[in-house]
């Protein structure tokens, strides 16, 4: 057998999230700033194209803080320190069939950000997305309902009654 190419491997490594045997552990950075909300745009399912806060798988030997800490950099390329606990939300999404498609357990922390363009009164610093995000953007609070944002999401910011 021949062994698997990188572009094989990474679809394989998004292939083995759907139709779980056990659910999957992701987590996450909520980072507000200045009344705007640091989201990402979902480059993969569950969820692609939708907007989220940057996160991730959680891995094998990882503890749930330094996981978000990683995902957070990944996709945004800030550092910053996972602080208090901003809430775990269950994600179980079916098919059409009813079986279940995707399993999440979501543990999303609140994110200090170490990062001295944030420091000032100066206007929100330009940033890139990075890694499975395709886009980057801040967004004052009061407009996140006119972006098509995923349920976890959502379910996150009615718990912390932001939105």
């Amino acid at each position: 057998m021949d062994p698997l190419s990188p572009k094989e491997l990474e679809k394989l490594k998004y292939d083995l999230r759907k139709y779980p045997i056990r659910p999957h552990i992701g987590v996450g950075g909520l980072f507000i700033h200045k009344g705007h909300i640091l989201l990402i745009q979902r480059k993969y399912d569950p969820g692609a194209h939708k907007w989220s806060i940057p996160g991730g798988h959680l891995k094998l030997g990882e503890m749930c803080k330094e996981g978000a800490e990683r995902e957070f950099m990944e996709e945004t390329a800030l550092k910053a320190n996972a602080k208090d606990l901003a809430g775990i939300i269950d994600t179980v999404i079916y098919d059409d069939q009813h079986k279940i498609k995707y399993h999440y357990v979501l543990i999303n922390y609140f994110m200090e950000v170490i990062d001295e363009r944030f420091s000032d009164d100066k206007r929100m610093p330009k940033l890139e997305a990075h890694s499975d995000a395709e886009d980057i953007q801040f967004v004052l609070l009061e407009n996140i309902s006119k972006l098509e944002i995923t349920g976890s999401l959502r379910t996150l910011l009615q718990d912390l009654s932001i939105l």
